[in-house]
């Protein structure tokens, strides 16, 4: 009898641990696929291969969520500078010689263009950032296929 709980015990505690065990979804499968890493070689080959793979997949998402920041921020940041150029610019009854009488617009159009021109200077390093992390998980591709040089090819 106590051998039986035991067993079960074992092979439950295995069949958990095997469950448990990280596995790719099919949409990160899919990606190491279009890089040509055949996931399931890399893994048969080496324990350490499924550390490097999730680093390069962590490195995409990264790169991904900064182009998808810094697209918004630069979105956001032409349109108040559009809006805050029409704004300032709409016509009034100012010239040299008197003071402007809609010194508002021109508050407010000159603080939409000041934020727009922050926004549009908080996207570039964004889209820097993500130049420099697609190269960076493109050099990460590189090391492991020259690692793996007979790395079988997906169909």
């Amino acid at each position: 009898m106590k051998s039986k709980i035991v067993f079960t015990a074992a092979v439950l505690f295995f069949g958990l641990t095997h469950s448990c065990a990280q596995d790719f979804s099919p949409k990160q499968q899919q990606r190491l696929e279009e890089w040509g890493l055949n996931h399931t070689y890399l893994l048969a080959q080496s324990e350490a291969n499924e550390q490097q793979l999730l680093d390069i997949l962590n490195e995409n998402r990264k790169r991904k969520n900064n182009l998808v920041m810094g697209a918004g921020f630069a979105g956001l940041g032409l349109l108040f500078l559009t809006t805050g150029s029409i704004i300032f610019n709409q016509d009034s009854d100012c010239n040299d010689t008197h003071i402007c009488e809609n010194t508002g617009q021109v508050i407010v159009g000159g603080g939409l263009m000041a934020l727009g021109t922050f926004e549009v200077g908080v996207s570039l390093p964004l889209f820097l950032s993500s130049i420099k992390r697609k190269k960076k998980r493109n050099k990460m591709i590189q090391e492991l296929q020259e690692q793996y040089p007979l790395m079988p090819q997906l169909q």
